[in-house]
């Protein structure tokens, strides 16, 4: 366990606060992390910004990995992030999941996105929560 930790990170606040999380139990455990940025397939954004937007992020994960000792491997993916999130763990080989409660659409209305309450349901490795 903790071996392979994925933290998916649409470069919010909140997923900051669960990259930070990621990298703090990847180095307790001398795990790696699995930095994973979803290009979403159905979106009206011109690919390139997302792709420059996504780079940007990954590169700032490994970063702070890199500060802390910690090994990131990048995962820079096009896919719908609600159907795609368990085949992309899947692929990945991780062990466990750190994840912010929402994102960037967070509204103060929800208590959790949908895409982090389908991890919750579907995954049948640990999720950590991040809030």
């Amino acid at each position: 366990m903790f071996k392979n930790i994925m933290v998916p990170s649409d470069g919010s606040k909140h997923s900051d606060k669960a990259v930070d999380v990621a990298i703090t139990l990847a180095k307790k455990f001398d795990s790696k992390v699995t930095a994973v940025y979803v290009l979403n397939e159905n979106t009206s954004f011109s690919y390139d910004v997302l792709e420059d937007e996504g780079n940007k992020i990954l590169k700032k994960i490994s970063e702070k990995g890199k500060n802390e000792g910690v090994m990131i491997i990048e995962h820079l993916i096009t896919a719908n992030p609600l159907r795609d999130m368990k085949t992309i763990a899947e692929k990945t080989q991780v062990d466990s999941v750190v994840i912010n409660a929402f994102g960037k659409d967070n509204s103060r209305d929800i208590i959790i996105g949908s895409i982090t309450d389908r991890i919750i349901k579907t995954f049948e490795i640990p999720i950590i929560l991040v809030k």
